[in-house]
This record gives C-alpha cells, sequence and structure tokens, in this order.
C-alpha cells in the first residue's frame, strides 16, 4: 500500500539556528524527498512550549520542564512545514541523523518533529497560537523536600554557566573532584527511559547532597562529561556497593582510579 500524503514539521531549536545548521536540515528534508510549504521563524511561549511536550509534567518533572522553558521560551527558533508521503516518519528520521551527525555537546538534539499525524496536526495549531493555553511551570509546592524557590534558582545559575559549558568538547559538568582513591564513574545508557529528574534525585541521594543545583549538574555530567560522574568509594566494599546501586537503577557504573582519567565511560547505543 502506498503511504498516505502527510502534512509534518521540524522545529529547529535555538541552538541549531545559532550553530548555523537551518538550512543544512532543509536540504536534508528535501532530500528526504518531501516538499517544504514554508519556513516560519518562531520565539515560543510557555504555552508552546507546554502544547509541544505534553508528556513533560511540571509537577512531577520541574527539573526537565525548568530546563525547557530557558532553552525554548523566547530565542530564536524555526519551524520547517513539509508535505509528502509518509512524512512524520521521513522527518523523525531527517532529525535523527541531524542529531547523530552533530550532537556532540550539550543540548545537541537540535531539533524536534511528531512521531504522527495526528501529534502533527495538534502542534503545528500550537506552533501557530492556535491550540490550547497551557501552562508550564510548577505551583507552589515542593518537590522532594526542595521548595520551587530552591529550584528555581538552582536552575537560574545552571542557565547562567550553560551556553559556555555547553560547548566545550568534553564537557565538564560534573560538581565533584575524582580523588585520588577508589572511584565510581556513572553514566547514563545513550538508550535511556529514565526521566531525567528520577536521575537527579538518585544521584543527589547517593551523594548525600541535598541540593537540587547538584543534582541537576550530576545528572548532566552522567549524560554529557567524557568521564562520568565521579563518586568517591572509601573502601573496595563499599565501591562495589555503590557500583550495584547505579546498574540496579538502570546506569552504567566503571570502577577506576580516582586520578585516573584515561579509563573513560563506555556508552552503548544511540541517544
Amino acid at each position: 500500500m502506498t503511504p498516505p500524503t502527510e502534512d509534518s514539521f521540524l522545529l529547529l531549536k535555538p541552538d541549531a539556528l545559532e550553530r548555523g545548521l537551518a538550512d543544512h536540515a532543509v536540504d536534508a528534508v528535501r532530500r528526504a524527498g518531501l516538499t517544504v510549504t514554508s519556513r516560519v521563524p518562531v520565539r515560543l511561549t510557555e504555552s508552546q512550549v507546554a502544547g509541544i511536550y505534553p508528556q513533560v509534567d511540571p509537577e512531577r518533572r520541574p527539573l526537565t520542564a525548568g530546563i525547557i522553558r530557558r532553552y525554548l521560551i523566547g530565542r530564536p527558533a524555526e519551524y520547517v512545514r513539509v508535505s509528502g508521503r509518509d512524512a512524520c516518519a521521513r522527518v523523525v528520521e531527517v532529525k535523527t541523523t541531524l542529531r547523530r551527525a552533530h550532537s556532540d555537546v550539550l543540548y545537541g538534539n537540535l531539533a524536534h518533529s511528531p512521531d504522527t499525524p495526528d501529534q502533527a496536526a495538534s502542534q503545528l495549531l500550537v506552533l501557530a497560537g492556535r491550540g490550547p493555553h497551557a501552562v508550564f511551570t510548577p505551583g507552589p509546592g515542593p518537590w522532594h523536600g526542595w521548595s520551587r524557590q530552591r529550584i528555581e534558582t538552582a536552575l537560574d545559575v545552571w542557565a547562567a554557566d550553560a551556553a559556555a559549558m555547553g560547548t566545550r568538547r568534553p564537557t565538564r559538568w560534573s560538581p565533584l573532584e575524582p580523588s585520588a582513591g577508589r572511584v565510581v564513574r556513572v553514566a547514563v545508557p545513550r538508550r535511556w527511559v529514565i526521566a531525567f529528574d528520577d536521575i537527579a534525585v538518585f544521584l543527589a541521594r547517593l551523594a548525600g547532597r541535598d541540593d537540587p543545583g547538584f543534582a541537576v549538574r550530576a545528572t548532566l555530567a552522567a549524560l554529557y562529561d567524557r568521564d562520568g560522574l565521579p563518586l568517591e568509594a572509601p573502601t573496595t566494599a563499599r565501591a562495589e556497593a555503590l557500583a550495584g546501586q547505579v546498574t540496579d537503577f538502570g546506569l552504567l557504573a566503571t570502577p577506576a582510579a580516582g586520578t585516573d582519567r584515561s579509563q573513560r565511560v563506555a556508552r552503548s547505543g544511540t541517544r
């Protein structure tokens, strides 16, 4: 059966525009056999971001929502409307290829696209400013013992560093320095399904730090730093116990000497 003609889009995020990838992405869309019907510059509002990321509940995932807000809201972006047979699947492939080629630094997901024609139709209304009003800010209550003010302050501090930190190769987000003793290096697998916020809470508790800023930076280190997040262990038995907790949670754990940065964490799969 011939695939149906569909309408879809590729949203080029601020880092894609800053890195001069817009025309490259549009050429890739055309090479995929799709017709570009328009290119629309946009500065996303909170309501639009909420409509594009309905799966991110700011009450349950305030760190993710806070990072996305600071990353996307009000910054220059562009969405490329396309049409063609099996357009949604083809745009997803373009997005995936773009990420694989250019996502070697923080935020390197560069682009967003819907997975289905229904999502495309709904999100195109959102981008055009005709979607339902929605909020992407958590309520005033605490989350995992952290007040909203503490979380928002920590995210503001993070955002002030993000532009410079996120373009370094390798990045250096870890809030901990490796010691000369026993170290377990923690990393997030490239194929990961655990929510960023859940990883952040886990790592903060594992390190004994009651600090949302530490939690965010520790998670970014586990995601992006070449050597992962170093957790010090006083004994071999404690290192083995830490590694077991990490792997049971679904992350990668690699024992390494604290001063030996040659043993890098191996991440398998594709993020």
